[in-house]
């Protein structure tokens, strides 16, 4: 009995090892090395050597709870801050599952560690799209923040045998947020920013993975964006209505101004490319945030010098890892200059590339 019930707990012990805490205890320095002085971290490192024996004991005994996360607020969003302790623990039991839930979860989903990521993703894509093929291109609204908890931890609790492992992730989604000295529970969504959350993002569309994967046809997820493939209209209109009972099942819904079904020579865009049967170019909407970002850039006053780093950076990641782009970056740029120019500036005409 006592075998069955360590055997039972060993992911939870895994986390808690020296090997997993110190892991996780670089890579939270590192992550918050530019943090203010106020922040937490600075005492927890100080402290570290002489904390991590009572924090292992929490973790293997079940009693650790996660602390109620900072709220800051900005024009533009919301950030919530995890402290240092929570953050590491969290990181070790991603290091963890990571491990645990990697074979089990689909070869399809590439945005998880070692899948190749987007742009492998957008490889696979270029490289199954046909003339007279179906697409259908879809992602969840809101993904993040329309996940319910119960949905994902009865996933969790058909693939984790641990129930303190069980009892953590609980807590993690049904968190405490602090702002202002007024407290609110979160009981939807899961934590952005959390080295947790692109493991729980994969297992909350695995029932999508598996659905799929049982109509044979070519299935890519990244995150929450997925494509799928039929070479007839009729088994496209047969994967349409299996992805919407599956997605009801998961009380999740559609973007509905992301979503695209139809002929594969009308072409789609996919995580910022536009892919038609034997070509592959910058989508709209990336040409039109970096065209956004250059303005912006001008309005904060940035010389010519800091535009052409961007400029660079975004080439950089327009061709990386799908070094035949076929996209005219020479008219990319054009419309942008001509864009930054109807405010008066000139300077960028130099940074024009081919």
């Amino acid at each position: 009995m006592i075998k069955a019930i360590v055997n039972s707990n060993f992911l939870i012990h895994r986390a808690a090892s020296d090997a997993v805490l110190d892991t996780a205890f670089d890579w939270l320095i590192k992550r918050r090395a530019d943090y203010s002085f106020n922040s937490d971290v600075w005492v927890f490192r100080l402290l570290w050597t002489k904390t991590k024996h009572e924090l292992q004991c929490r973790l293997t005994s079940g009693e650790y709870d996660f602390e109620a996360m900072d709220e800051y607020r900005f024009s533009d969003k919301l950030l919530d801050i995890w402290t240092s302790e929570d953050s590491l623990v969290l990181k070790a039991l991603s290091i963890v599952l990571a491990e645990y839930l990697g074979p089990l979860l689909s070869g399809r989903c590439f945005h998880l560690t070692g899948r190749g990521g987007a742009k492998a993703a957008v490889r696979e894509v270029e490289g199954r799209l046909k003339p007279g093929m179906h697409v259908m291109k879809s992602d969840v609204k809101s993904y993040y923040a329309s996940m319910d908890h119960h949905v994902l931890y009865g996933l969790a609790e058909q693939y984790i045998p641990d129930k303190y492992v069980l009892r953590l992730i609980w807590g993690y989604m049904n968190r405490t947020v602090c702002y202002g000295g007024l407290y609110r529970e979160v009981m939807r969504g899961i934590s952005l920013g959390c080295p947790l959350s692109p493991l729980m993002g994969a297992l909350y569309l695995k029932p999508l993975d598996d659905a799929v994967k049982q109509t044979g046809l070519f299935y890519t997820r990244f995150m929450d964006d997925w494509i799928v493939i039929a070479p007839t209209r009729w088994k496209l209109r047969h994967v349409v209505r299996v992805v919407n009972e599956t997605l009801n099942i998961l009380k999740v819904e559609q973007h509905p101004d992301k979503t695209f079904i139809g002929r594969a020579d009308r072409g789609v865009s996919f995580l910022g490319y536009f892919i038609m049967p034997g070509r592959l170019t910058v989508s709209r909407e990336s040409i039109f945030r970096f065209d956004r970002h250059i303005a912006q850039l001008y309005e904060q006053g940035a010389d010519a010098i800091r535009i052409g780093q961007y400029v660079g950076r975004w080439l950089q990641w327009v061709r990386c890892g799908v070094c035949h782009v076929l996209t005219p970056l020479d008219a990319v740029l054009c419309f942008s200059v001509s864009r930054a120019d109807s405010h008066g500036n000139h300077d960028y005409y130099s940074y024009r590339c081919c």
